[in-house]
């Protein structure tokens, strides 16, 4: 009877083992699977502010209201133009803006073509298109074309700033 009985709580304990190893990978699974969903949010959240932000910055330029162009770099953001030094810092980014913005008939528009946010949803970087249309001192209206680069990291405050910004002017 002993022998009989420690076999059917042998197999109890078996039957009860593998259920739970069962149940723990169905579990695990759907946690994976919540995580997953909950990191694919925060990044489309993100992006959207991300982008939200650059269309306002580029509004902003249109209008030629310099505050709300410059409101999107972060205090410690450098920017690379074509064939200029590296501009540190927002009030000398600033200062850069302010000198596009105030020349004759400026027109800049800057078009996004894909934002990557990254896993973390801290770090992104944009891909973007510019077109700066200017008249020189002579009437002679010309237009600047290239690609840009800008790297956005998320603040303390929730927003989303660019920390760099790299433009390379199409030949």
């Amino acid at each position: 009877m002993t022998r009989s009985r420690s076999l059917v709580l042998l197999v109890i304990a078996l039957a009860t083992i593998t259920l739970c190893f069962g149940c723990g990978h169905r579990w695990a699974e759907r946690h994976r699977a919540a995580h997953e969903r909950a990191a694919q949010q925060r990044i489309a959240e993100a992006e959207a502010q991300i982008r939200a932000t650059d269309a306002a910055m580029t509004k902003a330029a249109q209008a030629k209201d310099l505050d709300k162009s410059v409101a999107g770099y972060a205090p410690d953001a450098v920017m690379f133009l074509p064939n200029t030094p590296p501009v540190h810092g927002i009030v000398a980014i600033r200062k850069v803006w302010q000198s596009m913005l105030a020349a004759q008939g400026a027109n800049i528009t800057i078009t996004p073509i894909a934002v990557d946010v990254a896993r973390s949803a801290d770090l992104a970087w944009e891909r973007a298109t510019y077109s700066v249309d200017v008249i020189d001192k002579k009437g002679k209206s010309s237009t600047q074309t290239g690609e840009a680069i800008i790297v956005w990291k998320k603040q303390a405050d929730g927003s989303w700033k660019v920390v760099a910004d790299v433009s390379a002017g199409n030949p």
